[in-house]
């Protein structure tokens, strides 16, 4: 399972480190440069090296995709077939974990004549568990950016419960299908990640 392969999936990240590079397109979110990628990805370890983040490309197989879409319900765009992962380390190289951002609408959105984006940071520890969640430049109700209810997703596995409404998570008020659209992408993250960088059993 994910967790027990956590410390060789931290040394198998440390040894396929490549340099810095802006994120893929389409369903993985994305910036246009990275002093914004940068700075979001502090948002999920403050207490990273700033200088040290790497990135890990990956191609999933056609088996791969086929249980990834099995898992999550929908098809792949053709570029989320090839993600980024951010892998963190400290000041003195020690591996904290990875991240990746994630647009988990399958549909679009439109709010006061516009598109309403909803682009999500998940950061995974060492661990295998959520460590911390983000979403930025959100136009909706606000709370969906908040502490108040992203922390209730910290320390989830692939084994945890991401229903709104079940196992104590709970939706912000007028935000339920936000509120969920958030906890798919911390499960997708999880499952991209078990797929890429673990190892299925």
């Amino acid at each position: 399972m994910f967790k027990r392969h956590a410390v060789q999936l931290g040394l198998s990240l440390l040894m396929c480190l490549a340099l810095p590079a802006p994120p893929s397109e389409a369903h993985l979110a994305k910036w246009g440069s990275w002093e914004v990628t940068h700075r979001n990805l502090m948002k999920l370890f403050p207490d990273a090296d700033p200088n040290a983040w790497r990135i890990k490309r990956y191609q999933y197989s056609d088996i791969e995709v086929k249980y990834l879409e099995a898992q999550l319900g929908f098809e792949l765009y053709p570029e989320d077939k090839q993600p980024e992962f951010f892998i963190a380390q400290d000041a003195v190289g020690n591996f904290l974990g990875v991240a990746i951002f994630i647009d988990p609408r399958t549909k679009p959105k439109i709010l006061d004549g516009g598109i309403l984006t909803l682009e999500v940071g998940i950061g995974v520890n060492a661990a295998g568990k959520i460590n911390r969640i983000k979403v930025y430049d959100y136009r909706g109700n606000l709370e969906l950016t908040q502490d108040a209810f992203l922390t209730q997703l910290r320390d989830k596995t692939l084994d945890s419960e991401f229903t709104m409404g079940k196992g104590g998570l709970v939706a912000v008020v007028g935000e339920p299908d936000e509120s969920q659209l958030v906890g798919n992408a911390a499960r997708e993250a999880l499952l991209l990640m078990k797929v890429a960088l673990g190892r299925r059993e």
